[in-house]
């Protein structure tokens, strides 16, 4: 039925159920799975905003102080890109950028300057990166601060909002955590590669397992299915996906298949297995999300735990990077206290 039109055919179908009466109730969603479905929708949607915010305080330092982000420079006859941090958004560039925005601030500072700043507020910049920012400030081709005031006013204030962005986006991971907690699908967790917020969003977006027979009805509703063609007794052609399903769900499983390749050794075997096959990187990430959605489904339907040959897997470990100490503790009272009297 993939790719055809079912107007008629749909009618036909709500015509005959409603005459042999065979249509059954269905409730709209609620519970713990459709408040945790909320939470982590509203927070991908306040991660988007941020990253929207994020750019727009990148263009403001264009004017600034570009060399901030990094510039391109000539090393031994190759040019690479230098940047005085790694992380432009980070704890020190941050308080740089928020109380010594301009190249000539730098400069006054000083690499005397510099270190004790780092000293006393426990910035932990390192001299290499201290002389990289005195370099690039030195060479800046920034106009004078005098002629910046609007921008630099306007730079503070988005700064102001990213940090209230922050504390909005850990205010509701601590909320979905506590819920996540209490409910079946917590037991993915247990796999690694798998955050708190990847597992929650996941479980999310599958729903109430129990309205399906199968993961492969989950991974249809997803719309990471692949297009099946087959014409006669002819060997069948596999296409793409079929991006038919819930564009959220989707989405997770992307991200879900991208972590386990990454972070999983057992996960990565496939990926790397998917590639030799010629396999493109999107493609192996879908099949390692598809193969997570029919893993979750099998665990939470049994409540049963990640199991793995890995001999470095300790499950107390797992838990702890992921989870609150008095979180853990309620894990482990759910579930492994109680498999242990067993």
């Amino acid at each position: 039925m993939n790719w055809s039109k079912t107007d008629n055919l749909d009618l036909m179908a709500i015509v005959q159920s409603i005459i042999h009466g065979r249509g059954t109730s269905n409730e709209l969603p609620s519970g713990d799975v459709y408040q945790l479905q909320k939470l982590t929708r509203a927070r991908r949607s306040l991660v988007k905003e941020r990253t929207s915010l994020q750019n727009l305080i990148r263009s403001y330092l264009d004017q600034i102080f570009r060399e901030m982000q990094g510039k391109s420079i000539w090393n031994d006859g190759k040019r690479e890109h230098v940047k005085p941090f790694t992380d432009l958004f980070g704890k020190t560039s941050r308080y740089l950028m928020r109380h010594y925005p301009h190249p000539s601030d730098i400069l006054q500072l000083g690499k005397e300057g510099l270190r004790e700043i780092s000293i006393n507020e426990n910035l932990k910049i390192r001299n290499d990166s201290i002389q990289i920012l005195l370099d690039f400030a030195e060479t800046s081709i920034s106009q004078p601060k005098e002629l910046l005031e609007a921008e630099i006013f306007l730079f503070s204030q988005k700064l102001d909002q990213l940090d209230l962005f922050d504390q909005h986006i850990r205010e509701l991971e601590r909320k979905m955590e506590d819920l996540f907690i209490q409910t079946d699908g917590v037991v993915i967790l247990t796999v690694p590669g798998i955050s708190i917020i990847t597992g929650a969003e996941l479980y999310a977006e599958m729903g109430d397992i129990s309205d399906f027979d199968h993961a492969g009805q989950l991974i249809k509703m997803a719309g990471t299915n692949p297009i099946v063609k087959q014409s006669g007794g002819r060997k069948p052609s596999y296409y793409g996906i079929s991006k038919q399903g819930r564009r959220t769900f989707r989405d997770i499983t992307y991200q879900v298949g991208r972590s386990l390749a990454q972070n999983n050794p057992e996960m990565k075997k496939h990926y790397l297995a998917l590639k030799d096959r010629g396999k493109h990187t999107n493609q192996a990430y879908i099949a390692l999300g598809n193969r997570m959605i029919r893993l979750a489904f099998a665990m939470i339907k049994n409540q049963s735990l990640y199991r793995t040959k890995n001999e470095k897997y300790v499950l107390y470990h797992e838990l702890k990077k992921k989870l609150r100490k008095s979180n853990v503790e309620l894990f482990y009272k759910r579930y492994v206290s109680v498999q242990t009297v067993a």
